[in-house]
């Protein structure tokens, strides 16, 4: 069958971009067959150039990955998409320059909490997504929902957990307890749902560790992006 090509713009991390083509395959896989693999082209950052743009020079971060977008384009991909939540601060400008479908992490996030009714999710992620006025503000742009973050002391311990361990793949189960931990503190002020809001969440956190729902953005954006691929 005819299928769309994807444009994935890798990294920060090769820890989820992995996580990404391993996702896209089963999906399409689950769906068509055995004999079938997702049809993309991959561009993945070195995590040690690009990190330092991320922390200290964002629009150069931004810069770059509108120029890898533009790399991708220019060997035929139908739509691009993000492998990195935090990285979505730069969708609207790849949109822009490319002129190709960006297929967004919150589109992806906004119809699950819509089909789960979930109206005061738990936001985590990097200090980014957690704390700047990007993520959390355009997602409450896309859904109704009165999204709750952690405290300023939990936040940090998230983020370098997120810095030191998830980013090269490393698994603490006491940096899982923490995270659960900050969950149940939000469950006790109201949260009915947890966005792991970080692509590298789902290496440390599923379903099966706390009863509230999670949205795991990974998951869902590869779901959302398969249905683009198949259409």
């Amino acid at each position: 069958m005819n299928m769309n090509t994807l444009g994935l713009i890798g990294g920060l991390t090769s820890e989820s971009t992995a996580v990404y083509y391993e996702l896209l395959n089963k999906e399409v896989k689950a769906r068509l067959g055995a004999q079938y693999s997702s049809q993309l082209l991959l561009w993945s950052f070195n995590l040690s150039a690009v990190l330092p743009l991320y922390l200290d020079d964002k629009p150069a971060y931004i810069d770059a990955i509108t120029e890898a977008g533009e790399m991708l384009k220019s060997n035929g991909v139908a739509a691009l998409m993000i492998c990195s939540n935090s990285a979505h601060m730069a969708a609207e400008q790849l949109a822009e320059r490319t002129q190709l479908p960006v297929l967004h992490i919150l589109d992806a996030l906004a119809v699950a909490l819509e089909h789960k009714e979930i109206k005061r999710p738990l936001v985590l992620g990097t200090d980014f997504v957690m704390e700047e006025d990007f993520y959390i503000p355009n997602l409450c742009k896309r859904v109704d929902i009165d999204p709750l973050i952690p405290n300023a002391d939990d936040r940090k311990v998230l983020n370098d957990i997120l810095f030191t361990e998830l980013i090269s793949g490393t698994i603490n189960p006491e940096s899982r307890k923490r995270y659960l931990r900050v969950i149940e503190k939000a469950e006790s002020e109201g949260a009915d749902g947890v966005i792991l809001g970080c692509t590298e969440h789902c290496l440390l956190l599923n379903q099966s560790h706390h009863h509230l729902p999670m949205l795991d953005s990974t998951s869902l954006h590869v779901k959302a992006a398969i249905n683009f691929q198949l259409s």
